[in-house]
C-alpha cells in the first residue's frame, strides 16, 4: 500500500498519533546527537565548574524519559484505533471487505512498530546517557 493511500485510509486520531510519533523520532535523534557531543565535552572539561557539569549532564534526560514511556503507549493507542477503524468500517458497510479490514490492520501494525521503534532506542539512550553521566561525575569527584 503506497504511503499516500495509507495516510488517506487513516482516521484523524491515527494521523495525529503518527505525527506525534514522527515528532518524537526527530526529537530523539537530535537529543541523542546533542547529548553525545555534550558528554564528550564533559569528559574533558576546560575550566568548567563541577556543579555546572551536573546540570549539563542532566539536560534533556527528562525528555528522553518521557519519550521512552510515551512512544510505545501512543503506538498501542494507534494500534487500538486502527483495529477499531477496521472493524467500524466493516460494521458500517455490513459487508466483509478485506481491503477495508486490511487497511485498518495495516494502520494498527504501523502504529505498533513506530511506537516500539521510537520507544526502545529512547529507552536505551536514556540508560546509556544516565550511566555515562554517572561515570563522568564519579571521575570528576575523584581527588586529583
Amino acid at each position: 500500500m503506497p504511503v499516500i493511500e495509507a495516510w488517506n485510509a487513516m482516521g484523524i486520531a491515527a494521523r495525529v498519533i503518527l505525527l506525534v510519533l514522527v515528532a518524537f523520532a526527530s526529537l530523539l535523534f537530535f537529543i541523542v546527537i546533542e547529548r553525545f557531543v555534550s558528554y564528550r565535552r564533559a569528559e574533558h572539561p576546560r575550566g568548567q565548574a563541577p556543579r555546572t557539569a551536573r546540570g549539563v549532564l542532566r539536560r534533556h534526560m527528562n525528555t528522553l524519559a518521557a519519550i521512552k514511556v510515551t512512544a510505545p503507549m501512543l503506538g498501542l493507542l494507534g494500534t487500538l484505533l486502527g483495529l477499531i477503524n477496521a472493524f467500524a468500517g466493516m460494521a458500517m458497510t455490513g459487508v466483509l471487505d478485506l481491503r477495508a479490514v486490511g487497511a485498518g490492520v495495516s494502520e494498527a501494525l504501523l502504529m505498533t512498530v513506530l511506537g516500539l521503534v521510537i520507544g526502545l532506542p529512547a529507552w536505551w539512550a536514556h540508560a546509556f546517557f544516565g550511566a555515562w553521566a554517572e561515570r563522568i561525575l564519579a571521575h570528576q569527584q575523584e581527588p586529583a
